[in-house]
């Protein structure tokens, strides 16, 4: 089941926090509006009341717009109909199976996303993966946070990573992600599992990619420098809007963690932060 939600797009990342608390299969971006996917049988017992009045602290005018029944086959059929490759730059693009066959970038990412989030249509992951390209080095070991479809993950091995500890809280998303991870024959080098964030014990690292929320960045700040054992390690952040940068850059700062770059794209951003010797 799909519910349309309509609210405010600059608090999408309060929005989706409160979509935490619920079993969800997915949910996808609109303007000023979410759409929430749900199985049926999780549906049925959902409190609709509950989850908007628990929207509605952020956003007074959030209101449900509609409810649409779906089934997976046909998600996924739209998907083998519409998605287009994502050219993230001359060198990296990446692709759903059937079109694989019309790319000629040197690096190839192969993902058929079911419904989580990290397609590469969406402005950050494309950002955080033109960070990455210059960033992730041959031998480092790198952590991927929230991996959705084990995108990040995929392209850090690509680039030249030997190994990536990958996670994510959500359960579709860990079965999109080895799917993925299969298809790019890229497992012997990733290590994925289901885990949140504020419980999860990072490994030490050369790199942390954390496509995230502001809710989720902001109190990790300190918990991944801590991970990040190089001095000159790298820390890449997006999932931030243009409005809250400087939010996230007072807790990077007392984090220990000075500001590279920053790259932005419509309303949203992306960050390359290293530490402070």
């Amino acid at each position: 089941m799909n519910i349309n939600i309509a609210v405010r797009e600059e608090i999408f990342d309060l929005a989706m926090s409160v979509f935490q608390d619920y079993d969800f299969c997915g949910i996808e971006e609109g303007t000023d509006m979410l759409t929430a996917t749900f199985e049926s049988e999780i549906f049925e017992k959902l409190n609709m009341q509950e989850l908007l009045t628990s929207l509605q602290l952020y956003d007074k005018s959030a209101k449900i717009i509609s409810i649409d029944k779906i089934s997976d086959r046909n998600w996924n059929e739209e998907w083998e109909k519409h998605i287009e490759p994502v050219i993230v730059s001359p060198k990296i693009t990446i692709t759903p199976t059937h079109r694989l066959q019309d790319t000629n970038a040197d690096i190839k990412i192969v993902i058929d996303p079911k419904m989580s989030f990290g397609t590469g249509h969406h402005t950050t992951t494309r950002l955080m993966c033109q960070l990455m390209e210059g960033v992730v080095q041959a031998g480092s070991n790198w952590i991927d946070v929230g991996t959705g479809t084990g995108v990040l993950a995929i392209l850090a091995v690509r680039l030249g990573a030997d190994d990536v500890y990958a996670f994510d809280n959500n359960e579709w998303s860990i079965e999109n992600a080895l799917e993925n991870i299969g298809k790019n024959n890229v497992g012997s080098k990733i290590i994925l599992e289901q885990a949140d964030i504020d419980s999860v014990t990072l490994p030490a690292c050369n790199g942390i990619a954390a496509n995230i929320f502001l809710n989720l960045a902001v109190p990790s700040m300190k918990k991944f420098r801590k991970s990040i054992e190089d001095k000159d390690g790298d820390l890449l952040v997006s999932g931030i809007m243009i409005y809250d940068e400087k939010l996230l850059l007072t807790a990077a700062k007392e984090a220990g963690l000075k500001l590279i770059n920053t790259l932005y794209d419509d309303e949203w951003a992306a960050f390359h932060f290293k530490c402070e010797v």
